[in-house]
């Protein structure tokens, strides 16, 4: 079967690590992988080494028209059996051009509602959307924001790729670029630093700490509200105890090293970095969201309210100072990550491209489609 994934990069973010290693493992189980960007990232070596042919689309930017026509060109060349789209951008110019070639179009639900406002792309992705082919989201939040729109088209969960065998082989005896104090426990976030992801929260959260707890605290990323942040923590007295970092390579080593990962966003769809810290046996204080109570409960995480710094100060404290309680949590979140390899994920989306074909009829095995199942 050939395969054509349209994303607007390859970059940093989880939705592009995602591809990778779906694109790539479609490749070695014998589909012919293609995949159109705008530019390249990170994430492309992983898929040329599997065989993924990749298409630059270049253009100024996001919405440049150019590529709409580059795409439809593309798809007329290769004739796909299956176009799938990521993230917004894409959703609107590579579904457009899918609707128009009369290509067999599915869309990627990464987020959920709290994400779409009322800003004209959109309304444009979603009245698109409805003309879908199928719908696959990685989570119950993205499964019903479409659930109303989709009609009669299916409508999948298929939960995100673990790489649990590249996980467990890395490396937390020397973590490159970061030298800790034994007395000091070690805070990670990781992720972009915008909104959603609410990491001025956490600087207030660990400013509370400030008098209590010995840490050094690594923000790893970068985005929009970096530098607020950065002022923040100055503002707060704690910016020596707080390392922005940037995007590092080395993650799944700090993973394994830190004494806790915070995550307090405000709406995830399936969050990448807080499954990774799963598989790693990281520590976890999370936000508490429904897409966090989907993977984790209270045997495998401390919960806290995002919006009150006191409160994830609280759990942080607890997390930090009671470490056998700590790393029991984790032990317990390591093995609820267990039946989510490559593989696994990769058959799930081979399963709903062939059904699109008429080459398979039966979703209900594996894929998540009913109702009662994503409520």
């Amino acid at each position: 079967m050939k395969i054509l994934y349209c994303i607007p990069d390859l970059g940093y973010g989880g939705a592009e690590r995602q591809l990778s290693y779906l694109a790539a493992e479609l490749a070695v189980l014998g589909h012919e992988v293609h995949v159109a960007s705008r530019h390249g990232g990170p994430n492309l070596d992983r898929m040329k080494s599997a065989g993924v042919v990749w298409h630059c689309l270049g253009g100024t930017g996001n919405r440049d028209p150019l590529i709409f026509f580059r795409l439809v060109a593309l798809m007329r060349k290769l004739r796909p059996g299956v176009v799938q789209t990521i993230l917004t951008p894409m959703d609107i110019m590579g579904g457009a051009a899918a609707l128009l070639t009369r290509t067999r179009w599915v869309l990627r639900e990464s987020s959920s509602a709290p994400l779409y406002t009322a800003r004209w792309r959109h309304r444009v992705r979603r009245a698109l959307g409805r003309l879908a082919d199928a719908i696959v989201s990685n989570s119950a939040g993205g499964y019903n924001y479409w659930r109303i729109e989709s009609s009669r088209r299916p409508l999948c969960v298929i939960p995100n790729v673990i790489p649990l065998d590249e996980i467990t082989a890395a490396d937390s005896s020397h973590v490159e670029g970061f030298a800790f104090d034994p007395a000091e426990k070690v805070v990670l976030y990781a992720g972009r630093i915008d909104a959603g992801k609410n990491v001025e929260n956490l600087i207030a959260a660990l400013a509370c700490l400030a008098d209590e707890v010995p840490y050094a605290a690594l923000i790893c990323g970068d985005g929009p509200r970096r530098h607020h942040v950065e002022r923040m923590a100055h503002e707060l007295g704690i910016a020596h105890r707080i390392f922005f970092t940037g995007y590092v390579e080395n993650l799944w080593g700090l993973m394994k090293r830190a004494d806790a990962l915070v995550s307090l966003s405000r709406f995830e769809g399936c969050p990448n970095v807080v499954l990774e810290a799963m598989a790693c046996g990281c520590p976890l204080v999370v936000s508490d969201i429904p897409a966090h109570r989907e993977i984790l409960d209270e045997r495998s995480a401390l919960f806290a309210d995002p919006d009150e710094p006191k409160e994830v100060a609280a759990a942080l404290k607890a997390t930090l100072l009671h470490d056998e309680a700590a790393r029991g949590r984790a032990r317990t979140a390591r093995g609820m990550t267990a039946g989510r390899p490559v593989e696994t994920t990769a058959r799930l989306y081979e399963k709903l491209y062939l059904s699109l074909r008429g080459e398979a009829c039966d979703l209900s095995q594996g894929v998540r489609a009913s109702d009662s199942e994503a409520a």
